[in-house]
């Protein structure tokens, strides 16, 4: 089990639904309804924010790749 499927399954039934609702979202660059910043000092790295929790993502030209999925904190973003 890697990182993130661990932090998925730690947290509550409706947390889960909604990461897994952004994260098929950000799958097919649907980004119009999501809270979406770009990250300084890189090109292609981009946060999602929901509620307390932060989606790291890269975008690349053959999809985009989940980093990390963690709570809000110093080292986040």
């Amino acid at each position: 089990m890697n990182k993130l499927d661990k932090f998925l399954s730690k947290l509550d039934n409706k947390n889960r639904l909604i990461l897994e609702k952004v994260i098929s979202l950000i799958a097919i660059n649907e980004f119009s309804t999501l809270d979406l910043k770009k990250l300084k000092g890189s090109s292609d790295k981009y946060r999602v924010r929901i509620g307390k929790i932060r989606i790291i993502f890269e975008h690349t030209k053959t999809g985009n790749n989940i980093q990390n999925i963690s709570y809000r904190d110093d080292n986040t973003y």
